[in-house]
């Protein structure tokens, strides 16, 4: 890409890795470069608020995946930038799987390292989709559209409070903590009881809609549902299969059929597909989903209710740096 105009940062102080350690922000304020530094997730708005009134080209975002769909939800949702900057993630926070797609590597000074890579030029640019969420409930009780790249829900969602309460809370993060919440999880289903558990089904209807005309439909107990637009997952997953264009969305029936013969086609779905039925990967443009639960979206959680219908669509595409 061509050098850097102007280069502005979002440094959120309350993310993991900040919170511990944070960054030395010195040199970039002595170039007179802009940054913000919100110690809180209700913070965050006014801060990118304030960074898009200053015109920016490139957007360094230091935090975790929190951070990152703020700041999409922000950009893409909110109109607080009047053009669109290229983002610049610096895997900062408890979970980084967006940053260890479209990121910069982990690192000593990684914001610094994310404006020397936009002043001098010589990073690549990478454009992807996003994924925008209507019709859940925050735990503030709002209902604005939320963008990030991942969404889930079911087994998902139980698999992300079994990390935060046994893990997290211990410092467990990042591949490790992956590894330790999926391997005693599925134990506990295969030898105990498949039907109970990160895994008991949850009654879904997922229509799946191109032009607006409904293109596929699932109907019934499923025990995890997954999208996303990012090329890499945790553990470096690729759950998806479909067929078309759109966005990728898996979804497993529960019980999950021969969950030890399919778990990794299950994972690495793109090179192998489950071959058991049951297991199911669309792409369509835009899906609603009739569902009572918790769902996430980039590790965030929010409530959905079957009196209405949430919808995944296409949330805009976006420009990252990366090294």
């Amino acid at each position: 890409m061509k050098a850097t105009k102007k280069f502005g940062a979002l440094v959120n102080l309350a993310s993991r890795r900040n919170s511990r350690q944070p960054p030395d922000i010195t040199y970039l304020r002595s170039k007179g470069i802009l940054v913000e530094t919100p110690s809180s997730l209700a913070e965050l708005p006014a801060a990118i608020s304030r960074l898009g009134d200053a015109g920016l080209d490139v957007l360094a975002v230091s935090g975790g995946d929190g951070t990152v769909l703020s700041a999409l939800t922000a950009i893409l949702t909110g109109h607080a930038f009047e053009r669109q900057p290229i983002l610049c993630l610096t895997p900062d926070g408890t979970t980084n799987m967006t940053a260890a797609d479209i990121g910069i590597a982990t690192g000593k000074n990684n914001l610094n390292r994310a404006y020397n890579l936009a002043k001098s030029g010589q990073g690549k640019l990478v454009k992807r989709q996003t994924i925008r969420l209507d019709g859940v409930m925050d735990k503030m009780g709002g209902t604005d559209p939320q963008v990030g790249m991942f969404f889930g829900a079911i087994g998902i969602c139980r698999a992300i409070e079994f990390c935060r309460v046994n893990l997290h809370r211990h410092g467990i993060v990042g591949s490790s903590a992956s590894w330790l919440t999926l391997l005693p999880l599925l134990l506990r289903n295969l030898v105990f009881n498949p039907s109970d558990g990160v895994l008991a089904g949850a009654p879904l209807v997922i229509r799946g809609m191109n032009d607006f005309d409904q293109h596929h439909k699932l109907d019934g107990s499923y025990s995890v549902l997954m999208a996303s637009t990012l090329e890499k997952l945790t553990l470096g997953a690729k759950p998806f299969w479909g067929n078309g264009s759109g966005l990728p969305l898996t979804a497993v029936q529960a019980p999950p059929p021969r969950l030890f013969a399919n778990i990794l086609p299950l994972l690495f779905g793109n090179t192998k597909r489950p071959q058991s039925p049951g297991y199911e990967s669309l792409k369509d443009e835009s899906y609603e989903i009739t569902y009572t639960g918790q769902v996430t979206l980039d590790g965030e959680l929010y409530e959905a209710h079957a009196s209405k219908p949430i919808r995944l669509s296409a949330g805009g595409e976006v420009q990252f740096l990366v090294e």
